[in-house]
């Protein structure tokens, strides 16, 4: 029995010893640019280096910030996000625009369609209220909130009509 046990604790120093190298190697630096979330800019700026028309809605609240970033989508496509806030009353409109030629089936509620035919999903939930379009190769989100994002700013109605008004 004794022979047993010491094969078997042979057995394991191996195993223990595997185990602290792949410990050893998962405390590796890690490179943070792969982190870092996309610089803001101005949406001048993204007009340039984005390949399509940026089509801004009217946003019915007074915007003290407005920023631009520009996603990270590997080549695939491209992506922007533009943020309109007021950071007085906490809320914030965000239009996201891509050019994605992924046809995949959208989530949400089917819902209206805008004034130019396009067939939008209410993809809102508890935190935000959001809708969801595609038009002429593009596809749109729309999404606003209040209290950073804890609760929905507009209801689907209302996304809808600011939608509308993308010039």
């Amino acid at each position: 029995m004794k022979a047993v046990m010491r094969l078997m604790f042979l057995c394991m120093i191996p195993l223990f010893l595997s185990g602290c190298l792949q410990n050893s190697e998962s405390n590796q630096p890690i490179n943070t640019s792969d982190l870092e979330p996309p610089v803001n800019i101005s949406v001048e700026e993204a007009e340039a280096k984005i390949p399509f028309e940026i089509k801004q809605p009217s946003v019915p609240f007074h915007v003290t910030q407005q920023s631009a970033r520009i996603l990270d989508t590997n080549g695939e496509f491209d992506a922007i996000e533009i943020t309109y806030a007021n950071s007085d009353e906490g809320i914030n409109l965000i239009i996201m625009i891509t050019n994605s030629q992924i046809d995949t089936p959208p989530t949400g509620k089917k819902g209206l369609k805008l004034t130019n035919g396009s067939q939008t999903w209410d993809q809102g939930n508890e935190h935000v209220s959001a809708i969801y379009w595609r038009n002429e190769g593009l596809t749109y989100s729309l999404i606003s909130g209040k209290n950073n994002n804890l609760e929905p700013l507009y209801d689907y109605q209302t996304l809808i009509d600011i939608a509308n008004t993308l010039n």
